[in-house]
């Protein structure tokens, strides 16, 4: 093969050396296709690489080519939805959920107000909203019960800018919106002495906080028109019902034990949308001042979330979570920074059982920019599950899709540690 004859368009792909490609050789396997200088397929997507073969193509005059990362650069000056507007919904709120309060129930024409008041954000959003602008939320606090419509429109406003950042059509935004605006409700059915309580609950008291989740559910649920007719769609009152559930932890209403599902299993049946609306719930909560606790600065809240992967949130729902939103919500900022540690999350084959096993390595940031910032460069050097360090390796995590981030190292002590391993 002639070495020389480059006939690959190299606008979309680029080289790659061999030595790279080294380091993904054995049992991890690819996830992108690797061509040769004319375009041919070397190998492909799903396989693993073997070191032997990868030598005699080289040998052979073959260079490797790997796709480009392209990615739209978004503009974060401008905000995407004007606080104005937000505020008047956030005080229709207040109206209407001290009606709701004082009845036990929900009115078809309060629904209704509902949905048209997030329907005209949703129709007012811009076409350059979906790869920029900064996403601020309400947090100015008029008085303590005032926290509650606040988080309702917030946590509606996460759901709608969210969604409509991955591109789905304006219906599915427009859902998303309504079930985070009122994925909260039934907490009107609960006594505001308890909900205002700034202490300790006692069990009692929980148990009844705990309940609004099926108050909510039954709340929506006895929305009807002038028919007698259910209004409120299935998925607005799974949000409503099923938003505490976690993976690990069990979250509420508390699930029966299941031996034939794990609890990973379980959780993924939840209903796409209530399963983010949790993370848009705990956003909200982390980034909120309240009159017993000091809100988290939007960066350091990201990270926090971060940590919740695999633990209380599934790995893809964070990351779905932070890789859509984070930018917005930090001005444009990336919420991870050159000389973090984090831990790397990926799944090999065991040689043993020849079922599929966890692998947790340590690294250090080395390159991140905004536009990969959850796919930075990075630097391998440990090896928690075996407890072992490992020679130094850099992998572009742009193109070794099978390793994720989920944890980033906040402690000193424990950074000072890992920079000790490191050297």
């Amino acid at each position: 093969m002639d070495k020389d004859n480059i006939t690959i368009d190299t606008s979309r792909f680029q080289e790659i050396s061999i030595s790279y490609l080294k380091k993904l050789s054995g049992d991890k396997v690819l996830t992108f296709d690797v061509l040769d200088q004319n375009g041919n397929t070397v190998f492909s997507a799903g396989q693993s690489l073997n070191e032997e073969v990868l030598k005699k193509k080289s040998e052979e005059g073959v260079k490797f080519f790997i796709p480009r990362v392209t990615e739209t650069i978004g503009v974060y000056d401008r905000e995407i939805i004007d606080m104005k507007k937000l505020k008047a919904i956030a005080d229709d709120t207040a109206t209407m959920y001290m009606d709701i309060r004082k009845t036990g129930r929900m009115s078809y024409e309060q629904f209704l107000q509902s949905n048209n008041q997030l329907a005209a954000i949703v129709d007012s959003l811009r076409a350059e909203d979906k790869t920029g602008g900064v996403l601020s939320l309400l947090k100015e606090i008029k008085e303590f019960d005032y926290i509650t419509y606040t988080h309702s429109v917030n946590v509606g406003v996460l759901a709608m800018i969210l969604v409509y950042k991955e591109l789905s059509t304006g219906d599915k935004v427009k859902l998303a919106a309504l079930a985070g605006y009122l994925h909260d409700i039934g907490k009107l059915r609960v006594d505001q002495s308890i909900i205002q309580k700034p202490g300790l609950l006692t069990y009692e008291e929980y148990k009844k906080v705990i309940e609004h989740t099926r108050e909510g559910y039954r709340i929506l649920d006895s929305v009807v028109d002038s028919t007698g007719k259910k209004v409120v769609p299935n998925i607005i009152k799974y949000v409503a019902l099923f938003h505490h559930r976690k993976l690990q932890s069990p979250g509420y209403p508390f699930r029966d034990d299941d031996k034939d599902k794990t609890r990973e299993t379980q959780y993924n049946e939840l209903p796409d949308l209530a399963r983010i609306m949790g993370i848009c719930d705990m956003y909200d909560a982390l980034t909120s001042a309240t009159p017993f606790r000091m809100p988290m600065s939007v960066e350091k809240a990201l990270r926090y979330i971060l940590n919740l992967s695999n633990y209380l949130y599934s790995t893809d729902d964070v990351h779905r979570f932070v890789k859509v939103l984070g930018l917005s919500l930090n001005k444009g900022n990336p919420f991870l920074r050159l000389g973090d540690f984090i831990m790397l999350e990926s799944e090999k084959v065991s040689l043993d059982t020849r079922k599929k096993v966890r692998v947790y390595e340590i690294a250090r940031i080395e390159e991140i920019s905004r536009i990969n910032f959850l796919n930075p460069k990075v630097m391998i050097f440990y090896d928690v599950v075996r407890n072992k360090k490992l020679n130094n390796i850099t992998v572009d995590l742009r193109y070794d899709t099978s390793r994720r981030i989920v944890r980033v190292f906040e402690s000193t002590r424990i950074r000072e540690m890992l920079l000790r391993q490191l050297k």
